[in-house]
């Protein structure tokens, strides 16, 4: 399944926290890259920075025990460098390539050097973690011999992976910030939706186009909650009135065949599990084509509205008149008492 067959697979909700997520990733990943680079760039430029500018202490402090050979002095220069805590190694070589003084940090494996290269031009190294540099000493623009240092980058490599795990925290807070916001978002699409989902449901299922969905929203939302109203009173009323052709005379009004066969069955089976008696007229006009053909069809239709009228007129309230056929009527008499009281109505 390739991932577009996928997605259209999915529901509108996980669809949009995709949306969400990936929207949100594009937007940070270039950001976050941006300034991972720089801060990157920047650490590692200061921190190099930060060695050169030792050096350049270093070289001016011991530029003179180097002219006249002075090992204290040379010593004490670069104990300095014990406060850096990155210091590898320091060695101040004389013109001639005699080691004046050494230093070297206590945790690694000592070096002793009798002899080294001299070096009258800066030079620099730089490895994945380590930086070695040379630098001329000068006294009073003479040469006087070379320093050289070597530091680890252990603690640019520390801040990187500090930076990167506050990265990481306030990435990940910052996402779920967005995804909680975006999910209370999602909300005012998706509730209506759903409400409409269930009113589509109910319709299906029970047949009523009373139910309609309530929204005030002015967006596509609301307009889809506003067509579908218009749409369920449609139905309603087109079922309104496929149901009053399918049990209501077109001419007269009153129920039709259709309507009289399930009501006489009603009467019928109420009459015998109460124990009452129920009565059945067939009323039909005589000469009734006479009247269609001598005065016209529109004639004969007021003619039957006008029986139908009148037959309603002076039945009880739960007795019922129908149009059975052109020109037949029956009558259906409910709760009657005796046969009396059908005989009078007859």
């Amino acid at each position: 399944m390739t991932p577009g067959a996928w997605f259209n697979n999915q529901s509108i909700h996980r669809k949009l926290v995709l949306i969400n997520v990936l929207v949100i990733m594009m937007a940070l990943i270039p950001i976050i890259s941006i300034m991972y680079a720089y801060e990157y760039y920047d650490k590692r430029q200061n921190n190099l920075q930060e060695i050169r500018i030792q050096a350049e202490i270093v070289s001016d402090s011991a530029a003179a025990a180097m002219a006249f050979e002075d090992i204290p002095m040379a010593s004490e220069a670069l104990a300095t460098l014990r406060s850096s805590p990155d210091m590898l190694r320091a060695t101040l070589v004389l013109e001639n390539g005699t080691v004046l003084a050494t230093y070297q940090r206590k945790n690694i494996p000592s070096m002793r050097v009798i002899q080294a290269k001299v070096l009258r031009t800066p030079t620099e190294e730089l490895t994945w973690n380590r930086f070695r540099l040379s630098k001329p000493v000068y006294l009073r623009s003479k040469f006087v011999g070379t320093l050289t240092l070597e530091t680890s980058l252990d603690s640019f490599y520390r801040s990187v992976i500090i930076y990167t795990l506050v990265i990481f925290l306030a990435t990940t807070i910052g996402l779920a910030v967005s995804l909680k916001l975006a999910a209370k978002l999602r909300q005012s699409i998706l509730d209506p939706l759903s409400q409409l989902m269930g009113i589509v449901n109910h319709v299906t299922e029970k047949q009523d186009y009373n139910v309609r969905p309530m929204t005030t929203q002015t967006d596509e939302i609301g307009d889809l909650s506003r067509a579908f109203h218009g749409m369920m009173s449609n139905l309603q009323e087109r079922d309104e009135k496929l149901q009053e052709l399918a049990f209501y005379d077109a001419v007269t009004g009153l129920p039709n065949r259709h309507f009289f066969q399930e009501r006489i069955e009603q009467a019928v089976s109420n009459a015998i599990r109460y124990q009452m008696r129920c009565c059945l007229m067939f009323i039909d006009l005589d000469d009734f084509k006479i009247v269609k053909v001598t005065l016209g069809h529109h004639i004969g239709d007021d003619l039957l509205r006008e029986v139908g009228n009148r037959l309603a007129g002076i039945l009880r309230n739960n007795d019922m008149v129908c149009r059975i056929g052109g020109d037949e009527f029956a009558v259906i008499l409910e709760n009657v008492k005796d046969l009396e009281t059908s005989v009078k109505i007859a």
